[in-house]
Formats: C-alpha cells, structure tokens, sequence
C-alpha cells in the first residue's frame, strides 16, 4: 500500500518498505488563491454545461471568433444551467439536457419559433430520461412557459433525436410520500400496488406518474391514513378525474385477484 504521507510504499501484511513512491503533486508553491491560479498549468474538468466544454481560450481583442450558431448554443446552455440550478436539479439532469442540445445543434434553425421554448423542453427531456418525477407543468413554473407547449416540443425532440424515456413509478412514489409527510411503510406497499398493476397492463397507454398517485392514496387508506384524493392529484400534479379512475381501475383488479 502507498503511504502518501512518508512517501513510502508498505506491504499491507508485515509492514515492510518495498520502496519509494514518486511525489505527484506540483513542483511549485502557492501562498494564495491567487498565486495558486497564476501558477497551476491544468484548468477545470471538461463539462459539457459550457459550450466549448470548458476549452475556452482568451481572444485578441476586437475580434469575434464565434458564429451565430455558437451564439444560439451558449443562449440554450446558459438557460438549461439556470432553470436546473433554480429547481435544485442535480447536476446529471442539466448535463444531460447539455449534451442532447449539442446533438440537435445542426438542426437548431428548424426551431425557429419555439428557440425560447428549447431549454426548457430539452431540460424536461433530460429529466424524462433521469426517470424523475418532474412535470412539464414543474418547469413551466419556472420558466414562464406554456407547459403543453413545452410538453409537446420535448415529445418532438425525442423523436429526432431518438431518445427513450419512460417514467420510473418508484420515483413518483417516493416524491408523494415526502410531500404527504406519510411513513416508509406506505411507500412499501404502495411500491407493490403498483407493480402488481403494471404487471396487469394497467400502464399501457397510461401515465406511470398517475398510477403511482393511485397506489399511495390505496396504501394509505388501506393503513386508514387519511388522506383527500384531491390533495394527491394536486401534489401529483395530475388530473382529479384521472385519478379516481386509476383508483377504480387497480381496486377492481385487486377484487378479481383475490379469491
């Protein structure tokens, strides 16, 4: 093993020096953040939330060296890392959204219309692809933005960019019964609710997102937690009559399963 404090390499067993370890780290001393920053030869890590991924150069003055291709990126890239860091988003999501802008980059002129509408509908694709229980209507909150427009922009990006999301039902559980304040045993078996209904076919054609508000309103009031299916769908941000018919539709499953 490596003692970087003595700089010695040691057997992990007896204890004895095999050897030296080379020291790796600079050859200079920095008294200072700022004599730090003058001296060091390696900058930060490569991310693609920049849009020369952080490879940036200081330009002569006077002269412009980025196209209005560049421009429109930079526009999309700043906004996608200002929505995410306003919704607390992690940092995978705003990535992510950053990585499938640069893949729609040569077809930006076909968004002409809708370019304002771009980060927000990629940040929504990128949070469908995360699997988290995010919401068009979420970041529409945030943005300003229409959120059938956005919601149907990211279905359009999707498509050309051949991305497939599919909501995870877990993670939806999991976010309603934190906003419920309601115990973990409720998530145990509204989690199992759940895949027994998904097993049935029950989310074919249908939002996973409202099959699991379905499952935390039957798990809690199977515990007699009460609980008003209008304050579910409201924090599920789902439609109330959509809801009771999910509702329906799992309690006359269970009725045909048992015996």
């Amino acid at each position: 093993m490596e003692d970087e404090v003595s700089g010695e390499l040691v057997c992990s067993r007896c204890g004895a020096v095999a050897g030296m370890i080379p020291y790796r780290g600079p050859e200079w001393r920095a008294y200072g953040d700022g004599d730090r920053l003058r001296r060091e030869r390696a900058g930060a890590p490569l991310t693609p939330l920049i849009h020369d991924l952080g490879l940036s150069t200081r330009p002569l003055a006077g002269r412009g060296l980025r196209d209005h291709r560049e421009d429109k990126l930079i526009m999309i890239l700043s906004e996608i890392y200002r929505l995410s860091t306003s919704m607390g988003l992690p940092k995978a999501v705003a990535e992510t959204a950053s990585l499938l802008s640069r893949k729609l980059e040569l077809r930006l002129t076909s968004f002409k219309r809708e370019a304002c509408l771009l980060p927000v509908a990629l940040l929504h694709l990128a949070v469908k692809v995360h699997g988290l229980p995010i919401g068009a209507g979420e970041l529409a909150e945030i943005s300003g933005a229409d959120p059938t427009l956005v919601k149907t922009i990211s279905m359009r990006l999707a498509g050309i960019l051949g991305v497939r999301t599919l909501e995870r039902a877990d993670a939806c559980i999991s976010r309603l019964v934190g906003a419920l304040a309601l115990p973990g045993i409720i998530e145990e078996r509204a989690n199992k609710i759940c895949r027994s209904a998904i097993e049935a076919g029950l989310s074919q054609g249908r939002s996973r997102r409202t099959l699991a508000a379905a499952a935390v309103y039957l798990a809690a009031k199977s515990l007699d937690y009460e609980i008003s299916q209008k304050r579910v769908a409201e924090l599920a941000k789902v439609g109330l009559t959509t809801l009771r018919k999910r509702i329906r539709e799992i309690t006359q499953l269970h009725a045909r399963s048992s015996p």
